[in-house]
């Protein structure tokens, strides 16, 4: 979130042709740059792209669907818009303030079922935030496409509480001169709120089983029961656990795997069929490091 003044109108130009001097841009959309210009996209050729066929009842917009409602009032009356993406960057549902930004975003495909992935538009907040795995800000000339310029944008990834995995983005956008620290507070909320919805949606067994993961501890070799969560695991290691974990359960069947984690310690993980057949336990013991 740099602060600092726009960049001028010409500096796409300058770095299209190898010219950009140092310090010009910020790091973050200077590699957004670089990653469209080896796309072989162009400020003035870059578009959203058009899907037909999309599940508009899938379990993102499930959980996104209450959470927008919800916030509708936050861009009520006001020139400015709330997204909600997948993964791919296809949008899905849309929040606007006033009609005549509707009429705005409309003109430029900021609308559900265009894809605002980089690939397709260029760097935009909404496209970024995927890349970038982390809340992005695109202002002003910042933008890729030209068409862009007159629009500041923030967007943050939502992970699905159980893989960790990003399963979309929620992206708030207005004109330059309406732009304001708000706006990432809304879109960080939003991402939350739907976090916590996909939560919600897992099925009662799944979390179950999750939650009794999470208690796990680390044990000794044949230690069959596990209460209570290490505290020295990193969330990196977290997240592989949780994941390993989860894809355990899906199989329905017993298994073992072994995790290495960023310390070198083994994680050894154990699902058995529940005695009473209804579902799969998981067990986990650390050994190394």
């Amino acid at each position: 979130m740099d602060a600092r003044r726009q960049p001028t109108d010409k500096i796409i130009e300058r770095f299209l042709d190898g010219k950009l001097a140092g310090g010009e841009v910020r790091v973050p959309i200077l590699n957004s740059w670089r990653r469209c210009q080896a796309a072989g996209l162009t400020p003035e050729t870059a578009r959203p792209r058009l899907f037909h066929d999309l599940d508009f009842d899938c379990e993102l917009v499930r959980a996104a669907r209450p959470v927008f409602e919800r916030l509708r009032t936050a861009v009520a009356g006001t020139p400015a818009g709330m997204f909600l993406g997948d993964a791919m960057g296809v949008m899905f549902l849309r929040n606007v303030g006033e009609p005549a930004h509707g009429r705005l975003l409309d003109a430029v495909g900021a609308a559900p079922g265009f894809s605002y992935a980089e690939p397709d538009i260029g760097t935009t907040a909404f496209g970024t935030a995927l890349v970038e795995r982390r809340t992005c800000r695109v202002s002003g000339n910042e933008h890729f496409a030209a068409d862009l310029h007159g629009l500041t944008a923030v967007a943050t990834p939502i992970r699905n509480p159980l893989s960790g995995r990003v399963a979309g983005v929620v992206s708030v956008t207005c004109p330059n001169d309406r732009a304001s620290e708000e706006m990432t507070a809304l879109a960080q909320r939003s991402a939350a709120g739907v976090e916590q919805r996909l939560l919600e949606l897992t099925s009662e067994r799944e979390r179950a089983l999750m939650e009794e993961f999470l208690r796990a501890k680390s044990f000794g070799a044949g230690t069959a029961v596990a209460r209570s969560a290490p505290r020295d695991l990193s969330r990196r290691d977290r997240l592989a656990l949780e994941d390993a974990a989860v894809r355990l359960v899906a199989q329905g069947q017993g298994a073992v795997v072994e995790v290495t984690l960023s310390d070198g310690r083994t994680a050894t993980l154990l699902a058995q069929p529940m005695s009473d057949s209804t579902g799969i336990a998981v067990e986990v013991w650390f050994t190394g490091g």
